[in-house]
C-alpha cells in the first residue's frame, strides 16, 4: 500500500507541474504577442559606414507574406521620400512568412546631402520606415528648417450691401455675403463644413447659417453667397465671421459691417428742433404780454383836462373874453 501510495503521489506531482509548465508557456506566449503587433522595423547590420562597405538589413513584423520592399539608402533624412534617395542602388526583397525579409546595400554618397538614413518602403505605399546612418566621406548639410504646414483652405470674404431705405429708419438691414472658398491643402477636401455668424467684437454669436459643403478637389475654388440680416434699430460696427472645419484643421476669417440709421436720427433732430423752436415762440409772446400791462394803450388820465371842456359833440368850448375894466 505504501508502494502504491507514493506512485500515486508522484503520478499527481507529474501532473501537477505538466500543469504549471503550460501555463508558464501560455504565459511567454501572451506577453510576446504584443510585440509581434508593435508594427514593421528595420534593422542594419551597422550604424556607422563607409563608402564601398556593404550594409545588411533585416526586417521584422511585415506584411503581407510575399510581399516586395524597396531598400534605399537617402539623404536629408528622406524628408522628400525617394526624392532623397539614391535611384540607382536600391535592392528589393521579399517577406517571408513570420514578416522577416534579408536584404543588403553596397554603400554610396546619397544624391542629397546627409543627414542619411536607410529607408524600406513596401510596394504600393509611400512613405517608409528609416534607420539613421553616419556614412563616413559623404556630404553633409544641416536641415531645413520645419516649416509647418499652411491653412487647408483659403477664404476671401466680402459683403454686398445694397441700397436699404427700412435701415435708414432703424429697420433690419440685409446684407449678402460673397465667400470664396478655395482648397490649398493639396489634397482633395471631402466634407468642409461652413458656419457664418453675426454679432458684434471679433467672435459673434449670432447664428446665420451651417452646413456642409460639397468635395472640393484640390486647388479648386468655390463661391458662396449667404444671406445675413443685422437685428433692427441697430447703430454701429458688426461681424460677419464665416468658419470652414476640415480634417486638417478650421480656417475663419472676420468680415466688418455696419449698420447707421441716419433717417431715424433726422427725424429725431427734426422733432426736437420743432419742439424747441414751439417753446420760443411761446416765451416769447409771454414776455411780449408781460411788457404791455394790463393798462396798456389807454390815453394818460389828464389828456382831457390839458384840452379843456367840451361840449356834446366833442368840441372844445372856448371861455368869452373878459371885459376890460377902465382906470
Amino acid at each position: 500500500m505504501n508502494g502504491t501510495g507514493r506512485a500515486r503521489g508522484a503520478a499527481r506531482l507529474a501532473g501537477a507541474l505538466s500543469v504549471a509548465a503550460s501555463v508558464a508557456m501560455s504565459a511567454v506566449v501572451l506577453g510576446a504577442t504584443p510585440a509581434a503587433a508593435a508594427g514593421p522595423e528595420i534593422k542594419t547590420t551597422t550604424q556607422y559606414a563607409t563608402i564601398g562597405e556593404r550594409l545588411g538589413v533585416t526586417g521584422t513584423g511585415w506584411s503581407p507574406v510575399g510581399q516586395t520592399v524597396q531598400i534605399q539608402l537617402c539623404g536629408r533624412n528622406a524628408i522628400d521620400l525617394s526624392n532623397d534617395c539614391d535611384q540607382t542602388n536600391q535592392y528589393t526583397a521579399a517577406i517571408r512568412p513570420g514578416g522577416i525579409f534579408y536584404g543588403s546595400l553596397v554603400v554610396q554618397a546619397p544624391p542629397t546631402p546627409c543627414p542619411c538614413v536607410v529607408m524600406v518602403t513596401a510596394s504600393g505605399s509611400f512613405a517608409g520606415v528609416k534607420a539613421p546612418l553616419t556614412i563616413s566621406g559623404a556630404p553633409s548639410a544641416p536641415l531645413p528648417p520645419v516649416t509647418p504646414p499652411g491653412p487647408p483652405v483659403r477664404l476671401v470674404p466680402t459683403v454686398d450691401e445694397p441700397v436699404s431705405v427700412s435701415s435708414l429708419f432703424g429697420g433690419p438691414k440685409d446684407v449678402t455675403l460673397v465667400l470664396t472658398v478655395k482648397n490649398t491643402s493639396g489634397v482633395a477636401l471631402n466634407a468642409p463644413a461652413l458656419s457664418v455668424s453675426v454679432g458684434r467684437g471679433s467672435d459673434p454669436t449670432g447664428f446665420v447659417e451651417g452646413r456642409q459643403l460639397a468635395p472640393l478637389p484640390a486647388g479648386a475654388s468655390r463661391t458662396l453667397r449667404i444671406p445675413v440680416r443685422i437685428p433692427p434699430f441697430t447703430y454701429g460696427d458688426y461681424t460677419i465671421r464665416s468658419s470652414v472645419a476640415t480634417g486638417q484643421g478650421t480656417v475663419a476669417e472676420n468680415t466688418p459691417v455696419s449698420s447707421y440709421p441716419w433717417g431715424l436720427l433726422a427725424v429725431v433732430v427734426l422733432l426736437v428742433a420743432l419742439v424747441l423752436l414751439w417753446i420760443v415762440r411761446r416765451m416769447r409772446r409771454r414776455v411780449a404780454a408781460g411788457d404791455a400791462g394790463p393798462g396798456a394803450g389807454a390815453p394818460p388820465a389828464d389828456a382831457g383836462d390839458a384840452a379843456g371842456p367840451t361840449d356834446g359833440d366833442d368840441t372844445p368850448v372856448v371861455a368869452p373874453d373878459e371885459p376890460t375894466a377902465v382906470p
